[in-house]
């Protein structure tokens, strides 16, 4: 009911995590089912995943990502909070800067209203601001500027960047560099709530949605085939 991340892993299988607990879920999305958890780590609130190479990061709230390997002893943590930064809620890879993106769902009240993608140098292991989004580049024809950033993907092929925003219901798509291309109004029935967004390497596109337990709306994932 609680998918908050979503990221490509392998074949058909995509991997989610639970915004609740320590586990990371590995779906097939041919056969419609989960083939393996793994367990992490403790319970807390976890809003990202992204897997690069055989590498899977875990992104908190908080700036804090944990990594490990499915298939080896292997684990690291790095640190990414911000002063500047209440909440993060999207993770990403950039494989043609080998960097880790970060959405920042909520920035403190006195730093501007601009949303701002926050980067991780896995090289050289540095840690800045990517992109800066204008306030107005996110309010739309109807003036609603509400857009909170719950994902971040990179789209495969072109290089765009894909932020979902479930407060707000948009997806904003921004060029290779950084500047707008379009900004899509997200049919409310459709997604429920959207807060895991991700690209299959041929360009199939995955939204996931959390559910709610008293309206009694399981989680789901939307697949769209790329043309």
């Amino acid at each position: 009911r609680e998918i908050s991340g979503l990221s490509y892993y392998k074949g058909t299988q995509l991997v989610a995590v639970n915004d609740e607990e320590g586990i990371v879920y590995f779906f097939d999305y041919k056969s419609g089912k989960i083939v393996n958890d793994i367990s992490f780590g403790k319970a807390g609130d976890y809003e990202g995943i992204e897997v690069v190479g055989d590498e899977i990061f875990i992104l908190k709230s908080n700036g804090k990502i944990k990594s490990f390997k499915a298939e080896e002893a292997f684990e690291r943590e790095i640190d990414c909070t911000d002063p500047d930064v209440v909440e993060y809620e999207g993770l990403a890879y950039d494989a043609k800067q080998n960097y880790l993106l970060l959405a920042a769902k909520e920035r403190i009240k006195e730093v501007d209203d601009r949303k701002v993608v926050y980067a991780y140098d896995l090289k050289k292991k540095t840690f800045f601001k990517s992109i800066v989004i204008p306030e107005n580049q996110v309010a739309g024809d109807t003036k609603n500027k509400d857009f909170r950033p719950s994902g971040i993907a990179i789209h495969p092929k072109t290089g765009e960047t894909f932020i979902v925003a479930s407060s707000g219901k948009k997806l904003l798509v921004l060029a290779s560099d950084g500047k707008k291309e379009i900004l899509v109004n997200l049919d409310k029935e459709l997604y429920y709530q959207p807060e895991g967004i991700c690209f299959a390497p041929n360009g199939d596109l995955f939204i996931s949605s959390e559910g709610d337990k008293k309206d009694d709306v399981k989680g789901y994932i939307l697949r769209f085939a790329h043309q």
